[in-house]
């Protein structure tokens, strides 16, 4: 018959425990932030484009279009700021 308090889960975490009140152990770190898959619908052609482009830099085409979408985002907020600052 196994007893629940006695799992090795359980244990670890005595264990755990135990060596942070003896400060042989850090502080559990702050969880990374995580991206969020999203869709980008392309043409076949768009997407044949983007995947050839990214096979040339070594990148894979996800990381590829993304930094293609950030560098159009900063453009377009620059065009924007410009825009506003002239009206």
């Amino acid at each position: 018959m196994q007893h629940t308090a006695n799992t090795p889960t359980t244990r670890f975490q005595a264990l755990v425990r135990k060596n942070r009140a003896a400060g042989r152990l850090a502080a559990p770190a702050e969880p990374k932030q995580k991206m969020e898959q999203t869709g980008m619908r392309l043409w076949p052609e768009e997407l044949a484009e983007a995947k050839a482009l990214a096979a040339g830099e070594d990148r894979s085409a996800a990381s590829f279009m993304r930094r293609v979408y950030l560098r159009g985002l900063a453009a377009y907020r620059a065009e924007r700021d410009a825009s506003a600052a002239t009206q």
